[in-house]
């Protein structure tokens, strides 16, 4: 055997040339599955936290309107007056607060920077969400990523108006019930004028950590990926040692045999491919070449 039939045992180039378009290929597959997963783990979150927050909004409007359609105009023509039964922001702030004791990663407030109830406040950033939507020549409900008491949301805000029902409470403190006087004094939370913006209300869902979750999908993947073009690897390199590699190599001992004198070595491929026409071909030139000596022979 000579030694090109050897290096060819020890290790085809076929073989290696399979093996290193496949690693490439792994390779591109790779570093295009890191931006793909982020883009599409971005997506998802946010796809998620848009469907939560269009259910705590709707949730809220819900309950504001509750208060404006049903139980305030029941009370207050009695004369009667329960803070949390004749105001949308009494009875949604109660409300709220109730839902983030069940809830508190959610984020719900309804802030004035002129409220009865002083914990009604703005901090800074609901501060500037209200300056906002008093800069707007139309301001319209602010749906967007960003950060409320440290934490990043996806926050939906609105504008609050003040309406005619409002300034049966919120008008002069001297016209305003005695019951909303007792208990937040008169000194904030009047002077509203009908169609100013009073307030906002603010509704955030936690958005998930985007690094972390693509890290752990990315290593997911890589490790999937991984698994499967090992599996190609050695089915990919099984597959050409018999298919190609073996078959090659018995052609090539023959043809060496032949280099050598010997053409008794006859070959018998039976394939209906590129390998097996090759087969055939050496083993028409070895019959030829048997045929040819036997004739020299027998003119000798």
């Amino acid at each position: 055997m000579n030694d090109a039939v050897k290096k060819a045992k020890k290790g085809s180039r076929i073989t290696r040339k399979f093996n290193l378009v496949l690693f490439f290929l792994y390779l591109v597959i790779l570093v295009l599955s890191i931006p793909g997963t982020y883009y599409l783990t971005q997506q998802q979150i946010r796809e998620q936290a848009d469907r939560e927050l269009s259910l705590l909004v709707d949730m809220v409007r819900s309950v504001r309107n509750v208060v404006r359609e049903e139980t305030r105009p029941h009370f207050l023509p009695k004369g009667e007056f329960f803070p949390v039964v004749v105001s949308s922001t009494v009875m949604a702030k109660t409300v709220a607060s109730k839902f983030a004791v069940l809830r508190p990663e959610y984020y719900i407030r309804i802030v004035s920077d002129n409220p009865l109830n002083s914990e009604n406040l703005p901090d800074a950033a609901e501060s500037a969400i209200l300056n906002r939507f008093r800069a707007a020549d139309k301001p319209e409900k602010i749906v967007e990523v960003g950060v409320l008491r440290g934490q990043n949301y996806l926050i939906s805000a609105a504008p609050a108006s003040a309406r005619k029902g409002c300034l049966t409470c919120h008008g002069t403190a001297a016209a305003a019930p005695k019951q909303i006087t007792d208990k937040y004094g008169a000194n904030s939370g009047f002077g509203y004028r009908e169609g100013d913006i009073v307030g906002a209300s603010v509704v955030g869902v936690p958005m998930a950590n985007l690094n972390e979750l693509v890290l752990t999908r990315s290593l997911i993947i890589i490790g999937i990926l991984t698994l499967l073009f090992a599996f190609i690897f050695l089915f990919i390199n099984t597959l050409v040692k018999r298919s190609i590699i073996a078959p090659i190599l018995s052609i090539s001992e023959a043809a060496n045999a032949v280099s050598r004198g010997n053409l008794n070595n006859s070959i018998s491929i039976d394939r209906d491919d590129e390998i097996g026409e090759l087969a055939y071909s050496f083993e028409l030139m070895r019959r030829s070449l048997v045929a040819i000596v036997k004739k020299m022979r027998a003119a000798k």
